[in-house]
């Protein structure tokens, strides 16, 4: 058994006895676009086309408590070809460093490992520019938003410790399900990640990929 498994053995412990996700347990599944706002070309190979995403809390902490809120979505492919990438992200106050907020429009989220793509790094954040009028950070106030209207954040890349710059506009407009379309399979940015995207460093992507695993299994999604 590799270190990583080892390491991450107690998270399939942990997830067996909570019976679902150790880390994010609560969420909405919701289906949406991804709208490209840079130029063909720059940074990521991000494309426009149909999105699966899921809005949650990290803790799993009950009603609208604070927690680290996490932001995922999986797209069928990109710039480079048809591999399926997904993209998870958590609130943080850098790129690296978690925290927990009060309100879902408060959080700044982050990929906290940066991406290497053609010989650069890259980082990717994400913030909400959709109201939602409740305090809290509550799940059910996002799935009331959805059924009103889409919520949409704005998605930005940073090429190394350059600056940010706007790369796309992810909208989601419905509410999914576990067995509708796209929505079998846990987002695993340590599996998928498009055709030439790798997260680094590599020794944590290996730690993260065990801990996935070990996080499913426990639970028995796999």
């Amino acid at each position: 058994m590799s270190i990583s498994e080892l390491t991450t053995l107690p998270i399939r412990g942990g997830a067996a006895l909570r019976k679902k996700r150790l880390f994010h347990p609560s969420g909405i599944l919701c289906g949406g676009t991804v709208t490209r706002l840079a130029p063909d070309g720059v940074g990521l190979p991000l494309v426009s086309g149909e999105v699966v995403g899921r809005i949650s809390k990290g803790a799993g902490t009950p009603g609208s408590l604070p927690d680290f809120a996490g932001l995922a979505w999986r797209m069928p492919g990109d710039a480079d070809g048809p591999r399926p990438w997904d993209v998870l992200t958590v609130s943080s106050a850098a790129r690296v460093v978690l925290r927990p907020v009060r309100s879902w429009p408060e959080a700044q989220y982050s990929t906290l490992m940066p991406l290497r793509y053609r010989g650069g790094l890259y980082w990717l954040r994400a913030r909400m520019r959709t109201p939602v009028d409740v305090d809290g950070l509550s799940v059910e106030a996002v799935r009331d938003r959805i059924e009103t209207g889409p919520v949409e954040f704005t998605v930005e890349q940073a090429c190394g410790i350059g600056s940010f710059t706007e790369l796309a506009t992810l909208t989601f407009d419905r509410e999914l399900c576990d067995d509708d379309p796209g929505c079998d399979q846990p987002f695993d940015p340590t599996v998928r990640s498009g055709a030439e995207i790798a997260l680094e460093p590599r020794w944590l992507t290996r730690m993260r990929r065990a801990a996935y695993r070990n996080s499913r299994e426990g639970r028995g999604a796999e």
